[in-house]
Order: C-alpha cells, then structure tokens, then sequence
C-alpha cells in the first residue's frame, strides 16, 4: 500500500478491494460457463450411450444434435480454461494471491 496521509491508504484499500471484487466476479463467471460446458458434453455422453442402447432413427437424431453442442461446448470450455489461467495469473502478479 502507498501513501502516507489517511485519504491516500483509504484510496488504495478501495482500489484493492475493487479489483478483488472484479476478479472474484469474473472467476465465478468462467466457473459458470465451464459448468454448462460440462452439461452441455454430458448430455451427449447420455445420447450416445442412449443410442447404443436404443438404436433408433430418433435416438440416432438426438445424438448428432448433441454432439453438435458437445462440440462446440468443448471447444468454448477450453477458451474459458484459458481464461481462468489468465485471470489467476493477473490476480498473482497484483498480488493478490496468498
């Protein structure tokens, strides 16, 4: 913290606790996204297996939509992976990590 008068600690402690709070809130954000990522991979692993059991045409449907999704899923869970990486590595080098 710098400064020395009481207006200049309040001011930082503001900052600091401001950027706490925004990295907090965008953590809990990627969490988010990364576990509907994880519904979205585990509905088609349901599908599929679905199918394996029940091959029919509609099962069959349901499946290639899900896998469409899943997909797609996986490949936004592997950006918000990267993401969270970042925002640890940016709350590291602020200091904020203990």
């Amino acid at each position: 913290m710098t400064g020395t008068t009481p207006f200049e600690r309040s001011d930082a402690l503001r900052a600091e606790g401001e950027r706490r709070i925004t990295t907090a809130y965008a953590t809990s954000q990627l969490v988010k996204v990364l576990q509907e990522c994880d519904t979205m991979i585990e509905l088609w692993h349901s599908a599929s297996a679905l199918y394996i059991k029940y091959p029919t045409e509609s099962n069959k449907i349901e499946m290639e939509i899900t896998l469409s999704i899943a997909t797609e899923a996986l490949k936004e869970k592997k950006s918000t992976e990267a993401a969270l990486v970042q925002v640890a590595m940016l709350a590291e080098e602020l200091g904020m990590v203990e």
